[in-house]
């Protein structure tokens, strides 16, 4: 009788934990069951294994279209975690822009299932990407899009931003919403970081509109970085020039060095 008396509101209340779950599966960005299991478990992963706080989310808007317009999100890229831990903190889906030769084939059914959009980061520039990129925004789907273009390469290193976001929000007239992450772990290959556990972060700041700043496409990546640098500072990061490795008769010309044709 004692262990009836137990035994049944124990039953209870884990029908009810699966129910609310059921109902929240259901219930996910993207409608459909499979998306709504990984969303779970996308969340129960980035707060558990990896202890991550959100910081900023009066920031992110409820959808990945505001006032009509379509939402980039962009983020300083340090470690193949990254997606991960940005997806788990939104209400709506992204669709990450990812280099062509960090597509692994053996995980292609996975790429196709994020809807993963593949970019050549060769130097030369990708017509069909960001055209393909320019066709979510403004959709149910936010673009997601990391403008340094690679992995940080120590663990304060800040690149560039590649020219192509410019031309990308510029193109499509997006609002940006920028993502600082800090605290991912500090890996060579992106994927080691995803079993490797962490104290994450992750700071949403508010919407920028490049368009009402009076930014051109020439000018969003810089202005963007400038920011970057200035939000990792404020988040106890000091943000390091990119590291030169191209072979130095490749580098731009000096007094003593020309560069080779």
């Amino acid at each position: 009788m004692f262990v009836d008396l137990i035994l049944i509101p124990v039953l209870v209340l884990a029908w009810g934990a699966f129910c609310v779950w059921s109902w929240r599966v259901a219930h996910n960005p993207r409608g459909d069951i499979p998306s709504g299991i990984a969303w779970s478990v996308t969340k129960l992963y980035a707060r558990v294994f990896h202890a991550m706080k959100i910081r900023g989310r009066e920031n992110i808007p409820a959808s990945a279209i505001v006032n009509g317009r379509g939402v980039i999100v962009i983020s300083n890229h340090s470690a193949g975690l990254d997606p991960i831990l940005i997806q788990s903190a939104l209400p709506f889906f992204v669709r990450w822009m990812m280099a062509a030769d960090m597509r692994v084939s053996v995980l292609e059914s996975l790429w196709d299932f994020l809807g993963v959009i593949t970019i050549d980061r060769s130097g030369r520039a990708d017509v069909a990407a960001i055209r393909t990129a320019s066709r979510v925004v403004g959709t149910a789907e936010a673009l997601g899009v990391f403008p340094e273009g690679r992995l940080r390469r120590t663990r304060t290193e800040l690149n560039e931003f590649q020219p192509g976001i410019g031309l990308l929000i510029a193109r499509s007239n997006a609002l940006v919403l920028p993502a600082i992450v800090t605290g991912a772990p500090f890996c060579e290959e992106a994927w080691t970081s995803l079993y490797r556990p962490s104290r994450s972060r992750v700071h949403f700041k508010p919407l920028i509109d490049p368009k009402a700043m009076g930014w051109k496409a020439g000018d969003i990546p810089r202005e963007l970085r400038t920011l970057y640098i200035q939000w990792l500072r404020e988040a106890g990061v000091e943000p390091t020039a990119p590291i030169d490795d191209t072979p130095p008769l490749e580098r731009a010309p000096d007094a003593s060095i020309k560069r080779r044709k």
